[in-house]
């Protein structure tokens, strides 16, 4: 192996190269790429049947590539490396909890499985209901857990191994807002603290944006864009956009903003205007010149586009759960 395989075996958690998957005649993948740095949270966007957990599966080790030039995960190649990278992966499921023991126990029971004594398994137990803030409900049974700390302890569980990739799903599937916002914020924060990188597939576009460093879109088979959810949704979404806010009572009309250098068009709506703007290069020019208005301004920023936008360019219509999401 050279250095520069073994340097990139270092960065990547996730390397796929020309995945492809039939069923039957039917092809669920057409090959996908992937590059998942490690220590990333990853999230893996797309509407329903387009391929996730399919993807997730030849990942896992638990279904065959039709065919693929490069499938390497956490530094080993598959489906020859599968038994090495198990031991490196956690998987959230919805049956690892058994209710009628308490949380440490939980935890502690399934750090034994993976070898700790009942020493240090106490201690992993008690590390992670602490990073989850779920300490101080140690000794209750799981029973009694609200669906929210039950979506803590599911991930703590498969982050019991310390494992290097984890794949929680859709971990805020049926969670309020808050709940979910808290829950997301746990794994933003094992992500830094522990250098794990999380897989996540979630059709909350919200949610994706606020706590994931990479995303891909999933669609057709193939993968229409990956990176940051800010650099997908500039790549999907080329409009340029500025809100400019006036003050209470100021009179700001369409003609002095039309007027201003860069300004291709405008919409107004609720007390704002949002103004196209001919490019990005464009916007600092536009902005200047509108403080420099002789009217009093709350506000003037560029308007980025969202991910929203971008998966909409990319795929069309959100499936239903992605606008309930949106909502």
């Amino acid at each position: 192996m050279t250095d520069g395989v073994a340097n990139l075996d270092d960065r990547l958690a996730v390397e796929v190269r020309g995945l492809t998957r039939f069923f039957g005649a039917v092809p669920a993948l057409a090959g996908v790429d992937l590059e998942i740095p490690r220590g990333a949270v990853f999230g893996l966007l797309g509407p329903n049947g387009a391929g996730k957990t399919t993807t997730v599966r030849i990942l896992n080790g638990v279904l065959d590539a039709t065919r693929v030039d490069t499938l390497r995960v956490l530094g080993h190649d598959l489906p020859e490396g599968a038994s090495e990278i198990r031991p490196l992966v956690g998987v959230q499921t919805d049956t690892n909890l058994y209710d009628r023991l308490t949380a440490r126990d939980n935890l502690s029971l399934f750090a034994r499985f993976y070898g700790l004594d009942a020493a240090a398994a106490a201690r992993r137990a008690d590390g992670l209901l602490d990073m989850f803030g779920l300490l101080p409900r140690a000794r209750e049974r799981v029973e009694r857990f609200s669906k929210g700390m039950k979506q803590k302890m599911l991930i703590a569980r498969a982050l019991v191994g310390s494992p290097q990739l984890v794949y929680p799903g859709e971990p805020t599937a049926g969670l309020d807002p808050e709940a979910s916002h808290e829950l997301m914020s746990y794994i933003r924060t094992v992500s830094r603290a522990e250098h794990t990188t999380f897989f996540l597939t979630s059709h909350r576009l919200d949610e994706m944006e606020d706590v994931c460093t990479k995303v891909a879109v999933l669609a057709g088979g193939v993968i229409r864009a990956q990176g940051s959810p800010a650099e997908v949704a500039r790549a999907a979404v080329p409009r340029v956009r500025v809100r400019v806010t006036p003050a209470p009572g100021a009179v700001l009309t369409a003609r002095m903003l039309l007027a201003l250098p860069g300004a291709t068009g405008m919409d107004a709506a609720d007390g704002t205007f949002l103004v196209d703007v001919a490019s990005l290069s464009a916007v600092p020019g536009f902005v200047r010149a509108a403080v420099a208005l002789p009217v009093d301004l709350l506000g003037v920023a560029e308007e980025a586009p969202t991910l929203q936008e971008a998966y909409l360019a990319l795929v069309g219509t959100p499936s239903d759960d992605a606008v309930e999401a949106a909502r």
